[in-house]
């Protein structure tokens, strides 16, 4: 089959990253042309990379978002052209993978009888979001792989001619992802997705972003979605239990050969360090036996506040500063670890390349919490003004601070090229986390067994104490109470 692919990319920094690269490498073993259409300038040695990989490049202003991108493309081709391909993809770099040989999909769905397809579906709900005025968004495919072939050309090309440019994600979701199945459907168009359309109907209304894990397994879905690794979480705990990126995770790097830490290194410069943690769950237990002894540098005070050049193949610990207030004080003294504990720590560092540092977890008693969500609000604008003086360039959540060890952390080496960076006071200490994330570094934090046992009932009961009116009332009200005090 004579296949067109339209490859829709965004990136603030200008840069493919090796994850899109792999993609595209991957289609282009399906299609005899691939257009790259990036929305913005790529950088000039990803722009190099496009030339060297035979693609069709269109960089252009950063309007319309993917509608803008494809409708661009397909205008600029023009109706004569279409005719060239017996098929036309529309895809975007919003997907990961292939996990599989695209062959397999491609030869499955070009054995059916259809004039349009796509990867996956998203089933039928209400939102006034994404639905407008009456609220309604149809079952669709999903806009991030979309197959359209000859019979349907005409309209195809009509509908990219009356299309306006969206100015929002929500206008983009509503007058294209969630019409354009509907759309063609009532023109007598025969459609269907790749993955099962039954299989997960009445359990989740996205299962791409729900149960990937599943849909890779079972259904050998090639792809799954980027935003599974920075998703807001509070989200996910809506729809679901909020393990799926996690598994995700793990089965990628125990039953496949996806380079997913590639992906995770281009995500985290790219998105708040607190969105990428809170997917991923790297809270290990600490192990109780570190198996010998470890090499651990222990740093000086001074290094803290003077900085200091780090071996890329050494470990190193350098105690934190403690609150000022108690009781988040006596406890975070608690946590710091002992030799034993940062030996056993090392071995964490060196099953899981994809970190950067770790540190004992904060305590889950509210006063901790509380303490340190009060500590990111008053230090941020100085976070920012530091980050801005050493050239790290990352987004940062208001309301959602980055990881912090308590007391205490254990660095790698390798996750700080630059040096350690001088920590002038307390609002400094956010540096270390961030320093590493512009790296591709995550940060964990770690739990000892007793603390992981406790947390299990401690969240019970916060989890109760909020399930009911009378306990939400109570919340509300000691909050309002604590908040006058200060």
């Amino acid at each position: 089959m004579q296949r067109l692919v339209v490859y829709f990319h965004y990136d603030t920094r200008g840069q493919a990253d090796s994850a899109c690269r792999f993609a595209v490498r991957e289609i282009q073993k399906q299609a005899r042309a691939v257009w790259f259409v990036t929305n913005g300038r790529l950088d000039a040695e990803s722009r190099g990379w496009a030339r060297d990989a035979g693609l069709h490049l269109l960089e252009r202003e950063n309007t319309g978002f993917d509608v803008g991108a494809y409708r661009q493309v397909l205008l600029t081709l023009g109706r004569p052209a279409l005719d060239e391909w017996d098929e036309i993809v529309l895809m975007n770099y919003t997907l990961a993978g292939p996990v599989y040989p695209l062959g397999e999909m491609f030869a499955a769905m070009d054995a059916r009888a259809l004039d349009f397809w796509g990867l996956s579906r998203h089933y039928a709900m209400r939102s006034r979001r994404f639905g407008g005025r009456g609220g309604a968004v149809p079952e669709h495919l999903q806009s991030h792989l979309l197959a359209v072939r000859r019979p349907m050309y005409d309209d195809f090309y009509a509908y990219w001619q009356a299309m306006a440019l969206p100015r929002s994600y929500e206008e983009s979701v509503r007058c294209h992802e969630a019409r354009f199945t509907a759309h063609f459907a009532a023109l007598g168009y025969r459609w269907d997705s790749f993955l099962d359309g039954e299989r997960w109907r009445g359990i989740f209304l996205n299962p791409l972003m729900a149960c990937p894990r599943e849909l890779l397994q079972q259904e050998r879905c090639p792809f799954f979605k980027r935003r599974s690794f920075f998703t807001p979480y509070g989200d996910e705990l809506r729809r679901t239990d909020g393990l799926a990126a996690r598994r995700l995770y793990d089965w990628l790097k125990a039953e496949t050969s996806y380079p997913v830490d590639e992906l995770l290194r281009a995500l985290l410069p790219a998105y708040p360090l607190s969105a990428v943690t809170r997917s991923l769950h790297p809270y290990p237990l600490l192990p109780a036996d570190p198996a010998g002894p470890a090499p651990v540098t222990v740093l000086p005070p001074a290094a803290l506040r003077e900085g200091a050049a780090l071996a890329p193949d050494r470990f190193y610990w350098l105690e934190l500063p403690l609150p000022e207030t108690e009781p988040a004080r006596r406890y975070e003294a608690a946590a710091r670890w002992t030799p034993a504990q940062q030996a056993a720590a090392v071995r964490l560092l060196e099953q899981n390349p994809l970190w950067g540092l770790i540190g004992p977890a904060l305590p889950l008693y509210p006063g901790c919490q509380a303490a340190r969500l009060r500590a990111w609000r008053r230090d941020r604008p100085a976070v920012q003004a530091r980050m801005a003086e050493l050239g790290l360039q990352l987004p940062l959540d208001a309301a959602d601070p980055p990881p912090l060890p308590a007391g205490g952390v254990l660095l790698r080496g390798a996750a700080f090229p630059g040096g350690l960076p001088p920590v002038e006071g307390p609002e400094d200490l956010w540096l270390l986390p961030l320093a590493a994330q512009q790296g591709g570094w995550a940060t964990a934090l770690a739990q000892d067994a007793a603390q992981a046992a406790a947390r299990a009932d401690q969240l019970g009961v916060l989890l109760a104490a909020q399930l009911s009116p009378q306990g939400a009332a109570r919340a509300l009200a000691r909050a309002l109470r604590s908040a006058l005090r200060r």
